[in-house]
C-alpha cells in the first residue's frame, strides 16, 4: 500500500492525468475479477503521473478507497475516501454542538429501533458508503426480522441487470455488481437468499447526456415503483448509495426517495448510516458524532431515542427519519473490528507453507462452484506467519495470489 504521507499528498494536491484511467482500471478488473490486487498495483503505478485535474483527483482516490475496502484494507479506505477533493474543498456544513443537544436522549439498538418502526411500513429505505463494508454488516442483520416483518424484497442500487440468475442460483458472482465483489456485500445477499428475499435491481439503464444526475434519482425511483405494480402489498427493503435516500431536495436535486413517495404515495421510513462514522482524522468527522463519542462509549451501532423520537442531526432534520451511530473499530485479531458485529464469525488461523508478502489470501465457500465466485473473507498478507481470517462455520478453498492472479498456494478448511 501507497505510505499515509504519500497518499495524502496524491489525493490532496493530484489526480492521474489520463483521462480514462478509472474505467480502464474497472474493466481490467472485471475482465479478471479474482484479481482484486492488480487495481490496486496499476493505480500505483499512475501515482508518478499525478496532474491538476480536480476531477482526475477524485477518480483516483474515490478508487483507491474502493478497492482498499474490497481486500479489507479499512484504514487506507477510510485515508482514500477522506483525501477526496470535494469533501477537502467542500466540508459538509454543521452547527457547532451545544451541551443540551442530546438532552433526555437515550442510545437504543439501531437494529431493534429500525426494525420496530419499518414493521408498519411499506418500503425501508438504508443507505451505505460504498467504502466502509461495515455498513452491509448492518443492513444484513436487519434481514431476518424485516422479513418475519412481512418484507419479500431486497432492492439493491448495486446490482447488474445482466440477467436474475442470482435468484435461482442463490449466490453472488463477480458478474452481479461492481460492489457485490466486496466479501461483505456478497454476504449480505447470500444471507436474504438463504432466507427467502427475492432480490430487485433499480439502478438507471437509460443512456444519458445532460442532466443526467436527476434522470437518475428520477428514473430509480419509477423502477422501484414497478415491484408495487406488480405486487401492491409487496413490503421492500431498499439498500442504496449515499444520499439516494433523501427525502426532500438538497442543494436544489430531488432525490431517489422523494421521487419515490412523490410516485407511490408510499413514504418511507429512511435510515441513514454513513454520516455518523469515524474517519480516518477527527478533522473529517462530523462535529455531533465527535461530541457523542466523547460521550458513549458504543460497541454496536446506535440511535438516540426520546419517548417516540429518534434524533437526526439539525443540518439533516426532515431528510431522512433515522441517524444510525456506528461504533470506532480497533483492530481485532489483525482484521478490522467491524467483523465482531458479525456473531457468525469467528477467527480462524490459517497455515500456510510459508510467510507471503503484498499477495492476497481469499477464501471461498466450497459449495459455491462459479468461476466468478466472490470471496467470503480475503485480506492481503504482508508477512503474516499464520493470518487469521474470519469466517462462518463450513468449508472452504483457500487461496493465494500474487499480484498477476497466479494462484502460488491452496489448501482446503476444514
Amino acid at each position: 500500500m501507497i505510505p499515509l504521507l504519500l497518499s495524502a499528498f496524491l489525493c490532496g494536491s493530484a489526480a492521474a492525468q489520463t483521462r480514462d484511467f478509472s474505467s480502464a482500471v474497472s474493466m481490467q478488473f472485471l475482465a479478471a475479477p479474482s484479481n482484486y490486487l492488480k487495481p490496486l498495483d496499476t493505480l500505483r503505478l499512475l501515482a508518478p503521473s499525478i496532474g491538476n485535474d480536480p476531477w482526475q483527483r477524485y477518480l483516483f482516490c474515490n478508487d483507491m478507497a474502493t478497492y482498499s475496502s474490497f481486500v479489507g484494507d479499512y484504514h487506507a479506505a477510510l485515508r482514500y475516501y477522506d483525501s477526496l477533493p470535494v469533501l477537502q474543498q467542500q466540508p459538509r456544513p454543521v452547527p457547532v454542538p451545544s451541551p443540551g443537544d442530546f438532552d433526555g436522549y437515550q442510545t437504543a439498538g439501531a437494529r431493534q429501533t429500525i426494525v420496530r418502526m419499518a414493521a408498519s411500513r411499506q418500503v425501508t429505505m438504508i443507505n451505505e458508503s460504498h467504502h466502509l463494508p461495515y455498513h452491509r454488516l448492518f443492513t444484513k442483520s436487519l434481514l431476518q426480522d424485516l422479513y418475519n416483518a412481512g418484507y419479500r424484497y431486497l432492492a439493491l442500487e448495486a446490482l447488474a441487470g445482466l440477467d436474475d440468475s442470482i435468484n435461482t442460483r442463490r449466490y453472488p458472482t463477480s458478474q452481479d455488481g461492481y460492489y457485490i465483489v466486496e466479501p461483505l456485500f456478497a454476504d449480505m445477499l447470500r444471507t436474504a437468499l438463504t432466507i427467502g428475499y427475492q432480490l430487485v435491481r433499480y439502478e438507471d439503464d437509460v443512456p444519458c447526456t445532460k442532466n443526467c444526475r436527476a434522470q437518475r434519482e428520477l428514473n430509480q425511483a419509477k423502477n422501484l415503483y414497478k415491484i408495487f405494480r406488480q405486487d401492491p402489498a409487496a413490503k421492500v427493503l431498499v439498500h442504496a448509495g449515499y444520499s439516494h435516500i433523501l427525502e426532500k431536495e438538497r442543494e436544489g436535486l430531488q432525490r431517489m426517495a422523494g421521487h419515490f413517495r412523490t410516485l407511490s404515495g408510499i413514504d418511507p421510513l429512511t435510515v441513514n448510516q454513513n454520516i455518523m462514522n469515524e474517519k480516518s482524522e477527527a478533522a473529517y468527522e462530523d462535529k455531533y458524532f465527535i461530541a457523542f463519542s466523547e460521550a458513549h462509549a458504543i460497541s454496536e451501532p446506535v440511535v438516540l431515542v426520546k419517548d417516540a423520537n429518534v434524533w437526526v442531526s439539525p443540518a439533516d432534520k426532515g431528510f431522512f427519519d433515522i441517524q444510525v451511530f456506528h461504533p470506532r473499530f480497533k483492530t481485532v485479531h489483525g482484521r478490522p473490528g467491524y467483523y465482531a458485529l458479525d456473531r457468525t464469525r469467528k477467527p480462524v488461523s490459517v497455515t500456510l507453507r510459508r510467510d507471503y508478502n503484498d499477495m492476497l489470501l481469499q477464501a471461498f465457500a466450497a459449495e459455491e462452484g462459479h468461476a466468478n465466485a466472490v470471496p467470503v473473507d480475503q485480506m492481503v498478507l504482508n508477512g503474516q506467519h499464520k493470518p487469521s481470517l474470519m469466517l462462518p462455520p463450513g468449508e472452504y478453498r483457500i487461496v493465494v495470489r500474487d499480484v498477476t492472479g497466479k494462484v502460488v498456494e491452496e489448501i482446503k478448511l476444514p
